[in-house]
């Protein structure tokens, strides 16, 4: 992959960019590779000479050089805490297939009370957002899948290394945190930085788990070699889809949404409730959905059949207003 500098950055982050240490070692996969989109991944590694990326959009990866930092700064590690280990292990995909080695580096390894089992701790540079709150539990944050899924499967290399594993945990740093924010909602994050539990997978949970997305990356690179028209398509999850929405406006002009719908149709009988007290000139704007990553996060979409196909129907979809 080549990395260009199209946004004009400073040269400093353009080198560290170039200069990133990052190594899975000596596997077929780690954990954050089988973790992206199958078909993503094949054709990624198809096109690798062709594959280019600008450095604007790499500048995130370096968080990861700064938790180094931060741990590094924590002091040596002492007899109860591992920092920054890579464990390796056999992961069986398709049967008849030879096992794939997958590899995955914890952020900290810290040894119970007991001295018999280990809890995984993983940080994470996110916004506040990424912890947004459960509707019908404002208090309580909702964990992010792929954080889940993550800690799960070092939970799995833990495992298959001999270890116990008692717990998983996310430190999160807010990049984007105010304290303003903090004073006004006690909902939000009431600190810049926050550790959360990690729900635990049984064993059998997560060894599926990891064995199915070996499967998964397997059978995307053994079509991509035949035949590239016939890889699994990405998932609306993968793809990071929103849904076309109905938004209702005060008037044509405003960029912003009073109510959001799934339909016209529900639209309309909101405002058409004369207990909501709508008033003349209200109008109900149609917004098109998107594919995030597949339009903003995608380094392979230039050769994606599926992204051009979305890319065309989107365009047939414009927006439009209808006025009460």
């Amino acid at each position: 992959m080549r990395i260009t500098n199209e946004r004009n950055l400073p040269e400093a982050l353009v080198k560290a960019v170039e200069n990133d240490s990052y190594s899975m070692g000596d596997a077929d996969k780690s954990v954050t590779g089988l973790l992206q989109p199958a078909r993503q991944a094949a054709l990624r590694e198809l096109h690798a000479d062709e594959v280019t990326e600008d450095a604007s959009d790499r500048v995130y990866a370096l968080y990861g050089q700064i938790v180094h930092k931060i741990l590094e700064q924590a002091g040596e590690q002492s007899r109860n805490a591992i920092n920054e280990e890579r464990l390796f292990a056999d992961v069986q995909g398709f049967s008849g297939e030879p096992a794939w080695t997958i590899s995955g580096q914890t952020d900290t390894l810290t040894l119970t009370e007991d001295q018999r089992s280990w809890i995984i701790t993983d940080y994470k540079f996110c916004t506040v957002w990424k912890f947004k709150r459960d509707k019908f539990d404002p208090d309580t944050p909702v964990m992010p899948e792929e954080y889940e899924q993550q800690l799960n499967m070092y939970a799995h290399l833990l495992r298959e290394n001999g270890f116990k594993v008692d717990a998983l945990k996310i430190v999160a740093m807010y990049r984007d945190w105010l304290i303003a924010s903090a004073e006004r909602d006690q909902s939000y994050p009431q600190n810049i930085a926050q550790t959360h539990d990690v729900r635990l997978w049984d064993e059998e949970e997560a060894k599926w788990f990891i064995e199915d997305r070996v499967r998964a990356h397997q059978e995307a690179i053994a079509t991509s070699s035949y035949n590239v028209d016939d890889l699994v398509e990405c998932t609306d999850d993968e793809r990071w889809a929103k849904s076309p929405t109905h938004a209702l406006k005060t008037n044509a002009n405003s960029g912003r949404a009073r109510k959001l719908f799934d339909s016209e149709e529900a639209a309309f009988e909101y405002a058409e409730d004369p207990a909501n007290k709508m008033k003349a000139g209200w109008v109900v704007e149609y917004r098109p959905g998107e594919n995030v990553r597949c339009q903003r996060y995608c380094n392979v979409q230039q050769f994606c059949s599926q992204w051009q196909n979305l890319k065309n129907e989107e365009a047939k979809l414009t927006s439009k207003e209808v006025a009460l």
